[in-house]
């Protein structure tokens, strides 16, 4: 053989060497990647709920938060009657929730000293809370369930009837009542009567 054909065959050795090689490459199997480990979720935890713990007022001005107060007097209403209140004897004779232990505050026009809103939290018992829900029924008030006890009261209107909501839970009863009823005063009523949990009942 020539020195010219042994010149020619070398080139295509090469290649097939080449491409041999790279298909042997290829066909190298890739490393298997590594399984990553997953996070174990974090168990949550239910928060236990808080204990509340009612304490009786002794006092009117107690009974409802400052920002109430703050309200009543923009209306030109004040404390007239009850413990703290301008008149010790306002009222002739006792409410039911003073016959009960309790207190009642009377909060009315300082100019013609009417009777606007009276606020009343009296202690409650397994004794004493049959004769109050028989009192509600006489009444003819709506019995409502909320989430911690039951609440009686009615819308009234603005001509005779006043707005009246009566909440009462294990250990309390707390009552508001509108002079002038209507739709406007008695979900009034109804804030006031949540205000004066929120005063009464505190974290222990």
């Amino acid at each position: 053989m020539s020195s010219s054909k042994s010149l020619a065959v070398l080139p295509l050795a090469v290649v097939l060497l080449a491409v041999l090689a790279g298909c042997t490459a290829a066909e190298t199997p890739k490393e298997t990647p590594s399984a990553t480990a997953t996070e174990e979720p974090t168990p949550t935890t239910t928060p236990e709920a808080v204990k509340l713990t009612f304490t009786m007022p002794t006092d009117c001005t107690e009974i409802v938060p400052q920002s109430r107060l703050d309200a009543f007097a923009a209306e030109g209403i004040i404390l007239l009657g009850g413990p703290g209140g301008k008149y010790s004897d306002y009222l002739t004779d006792a409410t039911p929730e003073e016959q009960a232990g309790g207190i009642s505050c009377i909060f009315g026009f300082s100019d013609s000293e009417v009777s606007s809103f009276t606020i009343s939290v009296a202690p409650l018992t397994a004794a004493t809370r049959p004769a109050v829900i028989a009192s509600f029924t006489e009444q003819g008030l709506n019995e409502q369930v909320t989430d911690d006890g039951v609440a009686y009261g009615v819308q009234g209107d603005r001509t005779l009837d006043p707005a009246i909501m009566n909440v009462l839970r294990g250990e309390s009863w707390i009552s508001v009542i509108a002079t002038i009823g209507g739709t406007d005063t008695y979900a009034q009523s109804v804030e006031i009567a949540q205000e004066v949990h929120d005063v009464v009942y505190t974290a222990s």
